[in-house]
C-alpha cells in the first residue's frame, strides 16, 4: 500500500484526500430526505421482495422486483443497503422504515457517486493530462446535480456509475480479445439501462464511440471482421434484457410490457421546454458554474466538430473516440428535446440533465485545452476552475442543509402513524394533487395514540399545481412550520413546468403542523 502511494504523482494524491474530504461532507449531509418523492416507494417494494427472498420465497421475490416501474435491475442492485438495514434491524433493533436505519442506503448512495467521480476520472484521463482531468472530476463533483439526489433513495446516480464503468472499459479495450471486451460493456450497459431506464441513451452512446474506435487507423482489423466487436456489445446487452424477461414471465408478467407501459408516462412537465430546458436548469441551479459550463461545452463541440470533418491525412488534435463522445452526447441531447418539443413524448427533467452532465463537463475540457497551451496558463486556469469548484461545492452544501422534509418533520413531532392525523390540506388548487400522502414511518413497537389529533397542512407532493390558495389554520397549536422541500430550485425541475416553479418561487409554501 505504501508503494502504491508513493508511485501515485502528488497531484492524484491530494485529490484522494480531497475526495475523501468531500464524501465525509456527503455523509453529514443524510439522515433525512427519505420518502420525500413518489418514486422512492420503489425501494420499499425491493425491501419486502428481499425479505420475501430471505424467507425462501423465490417467486415473490420475482415479482416484486418486476414491479418496481421497469426497473428490477434497481430491485435487485437494492439488495447491497437492504442487508445492511437487516443488519442493523438484528443487531441494534432499529426498523427499517425509521430514518436513522434508511441513512445506510443514503451512505450507499454517496459511496456510488464517489466512485463515479473515480471512473470520470479514468475517463477523463484518456483525453486530457492530470491537471485538466482533476478539474473536470472537481466540477462535476461541485455541481448540484450531482450531489442532490444523494438523500433520496433514486437510482440515477446507479445507473450512472454502470454505465460510466461501460464507458471506461470501452476506452480502454485493448487490441485483442475486443469481441470479449464489448460484450461485457454491451452487459453493463443491459444493467444500467435495467437500473434505470430513463438513460436509453446510453447504450446507443457507447455503440457510437465503440463504432468509431472500430474505425480509427489504430484499430488495426481486418475489413471482413471490423464490426464484429460491435455485434458482441449488442449480444451483451439483449443478453441482460432476455434474462429480465424470462424471470418476469416466471412471475408472471412481462419486463418488455412494464418498460413500454413506463415509456409513456413520462409527461410531468413542460412540452414547450424540449430546447430550453437544460440553459433554464444550469441558469437556475447552477448559476455561473452552470452558464460557463455550457458556453464552454459549446465551444468544445465546434472544435470536435472541425476535427471531424479535417482532411483523412490530418492528424486531428482531438482524438476520433473523444469526437464521439461529445458530438454523440450532444446529438442524444437533440434527439432527446425533439422528441419533447416536437414530438410531445417525453419531458426533461433534472433527472434526465443527470445524464448529460459528465458530457457536459468533457466538452468544456476540450475548449479549455484548446486556450490553455502555455503551462503557466494551464496552470492558472486549473487554479481558478479548482476555486470555483470549491465555492459551487460549499454553497450547494449551505443551502442542502437548509432543506427539510415531511417525512422527517412529522417523525420529529412524535407522528408515527396515519390514526393520528385528523386531517390533511394543502395550499394548492387540484383537488387531485394529493398524489400520496406522508404520516411518517411506521413504528410498529412503539406505540400511538389513536384518536387523531394533529392536522397537517401540505405534507404532500404539490402536483400539478395551478395556484395558490391559502388555508385557513385551523384551531390549535401550531407544533412546526417549516418551508416546503420544493421551494429548493433543483427539485422544481422533477416534473413541474415554468409556470408551476414561478407560483413556487413566489408563494410561501410551508409545511404547518397543528396540535390539539
Amino acid at each position: 500500500m505504501r508503494h502504491w502511494w508513493h508511485q501515485v504523482g502528488r497531484p492524484q494524491r491530494l485529490a484522494l484526500l480531497v475526495g475523501v474530504v468531500v464524501t465525509l461532507v456527503r455523509l453529514s449531509l443524510v439522515g433525512k430526505g427519505t420518502m420525500a418523492f413518489i418514486d422512492e416507494r420503489r425501494y420499499i417494494t425491493a425491501m419486502l421482495g428481499l425479505r420475501e427472498l430471505c424467507a425462501g420465497h423465490g417467486l415473490a421475490f420475482l415479482q416484486a422486483i418486476h414491479s418496481m416501474g421497469a426497473r428490477p435491475g434497481d430491485g435487485l442492485w437494492r439488495v447491497i443497503p437492504g442487508l445492511g438495514q437487516a443488519a442493523l434491524l438484528l443487531g441494534l433493533g432499529l426498523n427499517p422504515n425509521a430514518p436513522p436505519s434508511l441513512q445506510a442506503p443514503q451512505a450507499f448512495n454517496v459511496l456510488i457517486i464517489s466512485a463515479n467521480a473515480l471512473l470520470l476520472y479514468k475517463i477523463y484521463r484518456r483525453f486530457f493530462g492530470v491537471g485538466l482531468a482533476l478539474l473536470g472530476v472537481a466540477l462535476y463533483s461541485s455541481l448540484v446535480n450531482t450531489n442532490v439526489y444523494l438523500r433520496h433513495l433514486l437510482p440515477y446516480d446507479h445507473a450512472l456509475f454502470f454505465f460510466l464503468g461501460a464507458l471506461w472499459l470501452l476506452l480502454s479495450a485493448p487490441k485483442d480479445r475486443l469481441l470479449r471486451r464489448y460484450a461485457l460493456v454491451g452487459f453493463l450497459a443491459g444493467i444500467s439501462y435495467a437500473v434505470y431506464p430513463g438513460y436509453f441513451m446510453g447504450p446507443a452512446l457507447l455503440l457510437v464511440v465503440g463504432a468509431a474506435r472500430l474505425l480509427s487507423p489504430q484499430a488495426e482489423l481486418r475489413q471482413p471482421y471490423r464490426f464484429w466487436p460491435v455485434a458482441g456489445l449488442l449480444l451483451g446487452f439483449l443478453a441482460v434484457l432476455a434474462f429480465l424477461e424470462l424471470s418476469a414471465r416466471a412471475a408472471g408478467t412481462s419486463y418488455f410490457a412494464s418498460s413500454r407501459y413506463i415509456a409513456g408516462t413520462i409527461l410531468q412537465g413542460s412540452f414547450a421546454e424540449g430546447f430550453s430546458f437544460i440553459g433554464q436548469y444550469y441558469w437556475a441551479v447552477e448559476k455561473w458554474l452552470g452558464a460557463g459550463l455550457l458556453l464552454l461545452f459549446g465551444a468544445g463541440l465546434l472544435r470536435c466538430g472541425r476535427a471531424s470533418f479535417s482532411s483523412a491525412g490530418h492528424i486531428s488534435v482531438v482524438s476520433i473516440e473523444l469526437q464521439s463522445l461529445v458530438i454523440g452526447a450532444f446529438a442524444a441531447w437533440l434527439g432527446y428535446a425533439c422528441l419533447v418539443a416536437l414530438g410531445h413524448q417525453l419531458v426533461f427533467y433534472g433527472r434526465i440533465l443527470h445524464f448529460f452532465a459528465p458530457f457536459v463537463v468533457l466538452g468544456a475540457l476540450v475548449a479549455l485545452q484548446a486556450i490553455t497551451t502555455r503551462p503557466r496558463l494551464a496552470r492558472w486556469t486549473v487554479g481558478l476552475g479548482l476555486v470555483v469548484a470549491v465555492v459551487s461545492f460549499a454553497d450547494f452544501v449551505r443551502a442542502y442543509r437548509q432543506v427539510d422534509y415531511p417525512c422527517d418533520v412529522a417523525y420529529r413531532h412524535g407522528i408515527l402513524d396515519v390514526r393520528q392525523i385528523a386531517a390533511i390540506q394543502t395550499t394548492g388548487c387540484e383537488p387531485s394533487v394529493l398524489n400520496y400522502r406522508l404520516f411518517g414511518p411506521a413504528i410498529r413497537n412503539r406505540p400511538t395514540r389513536p384518536t387523531p389529533r394533529y392536522r397537517l397542512v401540505n405534507f404532500a407532493y404539490l402536483y400539478p399545481l395551478t395556484c395558490y390558495r391559502p388555508v385557513p389554520l385551523p384551531a390549535g397549536r401550531v407544533v412546526a412550520t417549516t418551508p416546503y422541500f420544493i421551494k429548493y430550485a433543483p427539485y422544481q425541475f422533477e416534473g413541474h413546468s415554468g409556470a408551476e416553479r414561478a407560483l413556487l418561487r413566489q408563494y410561501a409554501f410551508d409545511f404547518v403542523i397543528v396540535g390539539e
